[in-house]
């Protein structure tokens, strides 16, 4: 037996130094070991039986090994070989592997190749515990090439299986992941401080990775396999997997600073979250495919994307995106085979509107089209409609079989600017968009069949075309409809439209108010907003109970704002008051009605000041009566109350359901949430005439508080419409 030790190098050249060390940082440690006991035992001392190699400490780029020993037999065929390393430092890794055991049954010296094809390697790894491997390793003496294969290496319950070729023009490698815990998984990326998402998982991995490169640098990468049932969720939790299973396959490539790629997922179990965006895998299967590079670690081109989402979207097309903006998407040439509903409203869009009323949408139909967006900005949209319908099922919004196509253009419109009065642009270079549908309804109102030429163009919208709507028994003809600034403070709108009879009633009925007849038609002239004013042209008229209302001097600010103010003055003209009184349950009255409402001004939709006056129009021959409920209520909101009612209880005034009266009215002018009282006529001791009474039985009601608080008035006015009214006994 003979004993070979290696005690630290005595001094040598730098040259020398240079080249043994650039030699060993070449070679994995373990058979640098192996075979340089073999090729010491094979060229200089091949006459002994057994050595034994001591390395006090080794050093290479990125590594280091200290109480390195190897032990060989030499039989007359094979070596026998054992290794063993007390500490293996690799700081790349932030790992640091101790008592690595390797032995070798049966280590081949041949003239071309030192190897060993059933080694063993024991090492205890802090992450991973105590490991115990299957290895193969060959050297090539002329090359200097090393082969090695690792199996066995244990992930939680599953297995690595690694391997790998280094030779002076590079390496390449192969990593076998079976069944491997996500988990763990990730517990052994953070070991070795590798930058991974703030998640936590749980599934299975079946991988394959192949990669190729020089030194440290990875030139070209191949994944394939399968995540099976991946649970994850960050801190947050706006992302989450819950079950979901991918196939995966991605080729990478490293040129200069960029990396190519070519990725292909598919998915059909399991659901993913990606706040807002909820999807059931499945239910609808998706199968996505890109084609790009990724430039710096921040900007991405796509080549080619294809996306096929089963029942909700098949698209394709190219685009950029900018990681480190806050819009990413630079760039898009996105078309939109199909985008069916209702896969795409639940998939796509039922999650941003769930705080909306169209949170419950029922869909059906598809789209179709072509999109792009150039520098962050979208520059054009084309989309074919083919037989959408949307219905929130309360009437609110319901339209059935939408056809048509729309186009938009981002090119700012040259068609008179600031002048909504000016005619259409000869040069308009969006194509003109025709939308028709065959019915529906909006607000509770039922819309019949109708279509719309118009264009859209940045964000200018102009009716192209005179377009007839039908609503309920009625219809508004649209002769003039455009938008301006769309979007801005700076909106504008002008409208020219006629409303053709509609019926009160009908109008009553779908908004759930009482019911009563007439109609409501006439001629809507500039009806306009600009600088966030809305102002009326002309004067809105309306026929109801077999009288006239009209509406003159409309004004509304700031109406798509926390608190709009709305300004306008009604005037009546000899309403019959029967068929009123008995649409808001105030008590009967018969005879006509006048009067006006002017200086309204509503802020917040609540009145805040005007003059009124309603009263018996001077010329009105029709029967005057009013019944007792109807006496009550008005002597209620004149501070006569208590004495109306005392009255109707006592005597013969008990016995009569109404009573004859020759003129009724009252007037209130509003201001600082104080109405001004007043009545037909004065009556004794400053007080005023509600109603004057006429012949036998007679009753007036008198007035007798001047200034009313206008918020307890109101209470007032809501609980003698909304109660059954007094019983007179």
């Amino acid at each position: 037996m003979a004993l070979v030790m290696i005690a630290p190098m005595p001094s040598v050249s730098r040259l020398q130094q240079s080249q043994s060390i650039r030699s060993i940082r070449t070679r994995y440690l373990a058979a640098t070991a192996m075979i340089a006991g073999g090729v010491v035992l094979a060229t200089a001392v091949r006459a002994v039986d057994d050595a034994t190699l001591h390395i006090e400490h080794v050093a290479g780029e990125g590594w280091s090994a200290s109480d390195v020993s190897v032990e060989m037999g030499l039989p007359k065929d094979n070596a026998l070989a054992r290794a063993r390393i007390g500490r293996l430092h690799v700081p790349a890794l932030s790992q640091t592997f101790s008592d690595v055991r390797i032995d070798c049954p049966a280590l081949e010296l041949r003239a071309d190749v030192i190897a060993c094809s059933k080694a063993r390697v024991v090492a205890e790894l802090a992450s991973l515990g105590k490991q115990s491997l299957e290895a193969r390793l060959i050297y090539g003496r002329a090359d200097g090439s090393l082969n090695v294969a690792f199996q066995g290496l244990r992930v939680g319950e599953g297995r690595v299986a690694i391997q790998g070729a280094l030779r002076d023009s590079g390496w390449n490698a192969q990593v076998r992941l079976q069944r491997v815990p996500i988990d763990a998984l990730m517990k052994l990326a953070m070991s070795f401080k590798a930058p991974l998402p703030a998640v936590s998982a749980t599934g299975l991995a079946d991988l394959t990775v192949t990669a190729r490169g020089v030194e440290t640098n990875i030139s070209a990468a191949k994944v394939e396999g399968a995540i099976v049932d991946l649970t994850a969720n960050n801190e947050s939790g706006s992302l989450a997997s819950d079950k979901l299973s991918l196939q995966v396959q991605a080729e990478l490539r490293s040129l200069a600073r960029q990396w190519q790629f070519d990725v292909a997922v598919q998915s059909s179990q399991g659901q993913a979250f990606a706040q807002p965006i909820f999807v059931d895998l499945g239910v609808h299967a998706i199968s996505l495919r890109a084609q790009g590079k990724l430039v710096d670690g921040k900007s991405v081109t796509l080549d080619r994307f294809v996306l096929d989402h089963a029942d909700v979207a098949r698209a394709s097309g190219r685009g950029r995106l900018q990681l480190d903006q806050e819009q990413p998407v630079r760039d898009l040439e996105l078309d939109l085979t199909a985008l069916k509903f209702p896969g795409a409203y639940e998939s796509y869009l039922q999650p941003l509107l769930i705080d909306t009323n169209f949170k419950s949408l029922q869909t059906a139909g598809s789209l179709g089209g072509t999109m792009s967006i150039a520098e962050g900005q979208p520059q054009r949209i084309d989309l074919r409609f083919d037989d959408v319908t949307v219905d929130d099922g309360v009437g609110n919004l319901n339209l059935s079989a939408l056809n048509g196509d729309w186009h938009w253009l981002d090119e700012p419109s040259q068609a008179g600017g600031d002048d909504d009065d000016a005619p259409p642009a000869r040069n308009m270079q969006v194509q003109q968009s025709q939308l028709k549908w065959q019915g529906g309804s909006l607000l509770g109102l039922a819309l019949g069949p109708s279509e719309l030429d118009f264009s859209t163009q940045g964000r200018q919208f102009r009716l192209m075309e005179p377009a007839r709507i039908p609503v309920l028994d009625g219809a508004i003809d649209l002769e003039t409809f455009r938008v301006r600034n769309a979007g801005l403070p700076s909106v504008a709108f002008l409208v020219d439209a006629t409303l053709q009879p509609i019926s009160v009633q009908q109008l009553c009925k779908a908004f759930g108010w009482p019911e009563f007849g007439g109609t409501v038609g006439g001629v809507i002239s500039k009806l306009r907003m600009r600088e966030g004013v809305v102002t009326l042209g002309t004067t809105l008229r309306a026929q109801v109970f077999d009288g006239d209302v009209t509406i003159s001097d409309l004004r509304l600010e700031q109406p798509f704002g926390q608190w709009p103010r709305f300004y306008s003055s009604i005037a009546l003209d000899s309403l019959d008051l029967e068929p009123m009184t008995s649409a808001f349950s105030f008590g009967r009255i018969t005879g006509r009605l006048s009067g006006a409402i002017n200086g309204l001004q509503l802020f917040n939709w609540t009145p805040v000041a005007f003059d009124a006056r309603l009263y018996t129009p001077a010329d009105d021959r029709s029967r005057h009566r009013i019944s007792q409920r109807a006496v009550e209520n008005i002597g209620s909101i004149g501070g006569g109350g208590a004495g109306v009612t005392a009255a109707l209880s006592g005597g013969v005034m008990r016995f009569f359901d109404d009573f004859n009266y020759d003129r009724l009215g009252i007037s209130c002018r509003l201001q600082n949430e104080v109405c001004v009282m007043d009545g037909v006529g004065p009556a004794q001791n400053g007080n005023y005439y509600l109603v004057k009474g006429k012949g036998l039985p007679r009753i007036d009601v008198i007035g007798s508080s001047r200034r009313v608080d206008w918020p307890r008035l109101v209470q007032q006015l809501l609980a003698v419409t909304e109660s059954g009214g007094p019983v007179v006994r």
